[in-house]
């Protein structure tokens, strides 16, 4: 990407009784060093510039309280105490495509908010641009980093990044923030100089500073991880169509007395619609759809063929088709009785095992717990932890039943085991009652509507046998209700191969994504990611040679692919007791620190290994600790030698000349200095 921003001038203006008090500084394009005394105003300047660019949560908080009395209250003149009126910082930004806007941001105004920030289009501090029409943003409200008007969503763009989204510690997803980026290119003296990546502001971002390390060095995570993303997003989606299809289907089988066999409720990647069977059931036996249609048709010619004879035919004859009636009427009774009866059994089976199941979860819980409870008590050497009491020192039994029952009892481990697999007994018990329910509940339906359509044909042939009709009522009522059947088999014919054809598009949809999650790689880097860290873990060891590091043997020091921060002997680096009586210099931490930001950038400016560092270092007091003024030269010598990095450094040189001159001896870059109070009239 090569440089994305670089910040070209800042200036700060104080509105005072006795006129406009402040600064006005410019930076150069490479090395910049800000030289200043101890309360001379150099951190005051270094976390204007972050205020100004909306980046105070590196400091430590929102809005201007982050920021000195003096430039939002009072300072001092001389002996004289002058009153802050009004104030506000002007920053003055470019990005890689050449574009120059100007920031204004208030600290302190009757009007305009902290919180809003107007962007200009021109260079307002170097060239003069009169300031024209402002773009109002925001910063910190709800959508300021995702909306346009957003302060963080401008920048963003500005900077020409498409921030990814992240895991949070809740177990969603959110954007990693730019503010998180920036912990890794501007280090504040106070706190700065406590870890690789120190100051990283909260956003419930799971192991943020991982993810801002795999954001600068360009690693394929993100990619993957938003290829998965869609990926369990289409997942969602076909199992959400396929039980949709699938419950439409099933409701319609079980209005028309169908049972579907061989489709499975959940998705499936392989569907053969041959394998599909829609069955008629009449309590005892069953029977395929096709053929309980073609059962229909006959009998409808049958009742036809009765209906034409009707008025030949007997009163004797009519008697015995109403008993006969009769009797297939009581026959159902009991059929529906029997069958209501067993799906109540049923259905309170269900129940019992569902209990069952959740006070196995609940025992299996229970032993798990025990089992930590006692493995981290093993690890602190608690001697009941080792089965035996602290006090007595007598034998324990390692059981929660010891007591409760007689005879031999299983240890924690074997218990675990056991509970395991009743629970996986219970759920298959589970997962095959359910089916019987549901088998259950669609003969009770059809034994139903057999039982009242019996009941009305045995009703109309009293009424037949009573009248003496020429016309057989219950034949014709009989017919009606067998070709009203026939129609709404028929209708769910048709739906069902519908649905079917839907089902094999989101089985179709099931397999491809299937396919594509196998395609990706299993480890969370691939192979140009680990030439990536391969390289960033060379320009660490390379950087901390040249500072002078000298609490480990720098060729034993590794990237670990957990943390990608420096370790020793799988522990992270940091500050290595090297024998019983002395720990290893503090500074050495600090050379560790300065190899770490500045490899970032290093290997994100390599051809061929291009990231994403926008090639900006902000260092404030980098020579922590008394650092040696040879290490703070090397520092200093490789930052103005890195022809795509603007790095801006403000020290005090231990305010001492020598120090400083040995510091920069032999170096391009350009002097800020004051003296006195950085806070000065404006001309």
């Amino acid at each position: 990407m090569g440089v994305s921003m670089i910040i070209r001038a800042i200036k700060l203006r104080i509105e005072t009784a006795n006129g406009d008090f402040g600064f006005k500084l410019e930076f150069s394009r490479g090395l910049t060093v800000i030289r200043g005394s101890n309360s001379s105003g150099k951190s005051t300047l270094f976390n204007c510039i972050l205020y100004g660019l909306g980046m105070e949560e590196l400091i430590g908080g929102k809005g201007e309280k982050v920021l000195p009395y003096a430039v939002k209250e009072y300072f001092l003149q001389g002996d004289v105490r002058v009153a802050v009126e009004a104030s506000e910082v002007f920053i003055e930004i470019e990005n890689a495509s050449g574009k120059i806007v100007t920031l204004r941001r208030a600290i302190r105004d009757a009007v305009r908010s902290p919180k809003l920030v107007e962007v200009f289009e021109g260079a307002h501090l170097t060239t003069g641009a009169e300031l024209g029409t402002p773009r109002p943003t925001y910063l910190f409200d709800a959508g300021s980093a995702q909306k346009q008007e957003g302060f963080f969503q401008f920048l963003e763009d500005f900077m020409g990044y498409r921030l990814p989204q992240v895991a949070t510690t809740s177990g969603g997803m959110t954007k990693l923030y730019l503010q998180t980026i920036f912990a890794a290119l501007a280090v504040e003296q106070k706190r700065g100089w406590t870890d690789y990546i120190a100051n990283i502001p909260f956003f419930g971002i799971r192991d943020a500073r991982i993810r801002v390390t795999q954001f600068l060095l360009a690693l394929g995570v993100f990619d993957r991880q938003a290829k998965r993303a869609q990926l369990d997003a289409e997942s969602i989606s076909i199992d959400s169509d396929w039980r949709k299809a699938y419950d439409t289907l099933r409701q319609a089988a079980v209005t028309n007395g169908v049972v579907i066999e061989g489709l499975s409720a959940t998705p499936t990647s392989v569907l053969d619609t041959a394998t599909v069977l829609f069955v008629k059931s009449n309590g005892k036996s069953q029977t395929s759809l096709v053929e309980h249609i073609r059962q229909m048709r006959a009998e409808h010619a049958t009742l036809g063929e009765k209906a034409e004879a009707y008025g030949k035919a007997s009163g004797a004859e009519a008697l015995q088709e109403l008993e006969s009636t009769t009797a297939k009427l009581q026959h159902l009774s009991v059929l529906h009785e029997r069958a209501t009866a067993n799906l109540t059994l049923q259905r309170a089976s269900l129940e019992e095992l569902r209990q069952l199941l959740a006070e196995a979860n609940e025992d299996l819980d229970r032993n798990k717990t025990a089992l930590k409870l006692r493995v981290l008590g093993a690890q602190m050497e608690v001697e009941v932890a080792t089965d035996h009491c602290p006090t007595c020192h007598q034998p324990v039994d390692d059981t929660l039943l010891f007591g409760i029952v007689s005879g031999p009892q299983m240890d924690l481990n074997t218990n675990i085991e056991y509970l395991e697999s009743q629970r996986r007994m219970l759920q298959s018990q589970i997962n095959g009652t359910v089916e019987e329910v549901r088998q259950s509940e669609i003969v009770v339906a059809d034994v139903a509507n057999r039982l009242a359509a019996t009941h009305d044909y045995r009703n109309s042939l009293r009424g037949d046998v009573s009248t003496g009709a020429a016309e057989s009522r219950a034949l014709v009522r009989q017919q009606i209700q067998i070709e009203l059947e026939l129609t709404n088999l028929q209708t769910f014919e048709g739906q069902a191969a519908i649905l079917l054809e839907t089902l094999c598009q989101i089985a179709e949809r099931l397999a491809a994504n299937q396919a594509e999650r196998r395609s990706l790689p299993r480890d969370t880097y691939g192979a140009d990611d680990l030439s990536r860290i391969s390289l960033f873990e060379k320009n660490f060891r390379s950087n901390a040679s040249s500072f002078g590091y000298e609490s480990a043997e720098i060729a034993d020091i590794r990237i670990s692919l957990d943390t990608l921060t420096p370790i020793l002997s799988e522990l992270e680096l940091r500050e290595i007791r090297t024998s019983l009586t002395a720990d290893s210099s503090a500074s050495d931490f600090v050379r560790l620190i300065w190899s770490y930001l500045l490899a970032l950038h290093q290997t994100s400016s390599t051809q061929g290994f291009e990231g994403h560092h926008p090639g900006l270092l902000l260092m404030d007091e980098p020579g922590q600790h008394s650092m040696r003024s040879s290490s703070q030269h090397a520092l200093l010598q490789l930052l103005s030698g890195e022809s795509r990095l603007q790095s801006i450094v403000a020290a005090s040189f231990d305010e001492n000349e020598s120090v400083f001159l040995e510091a920069t001896a032999g170096l391009n870059f350009k002097l800020i200095r004051w003296e006195g109070k950085l806070v000065q009239p404006l001309s």
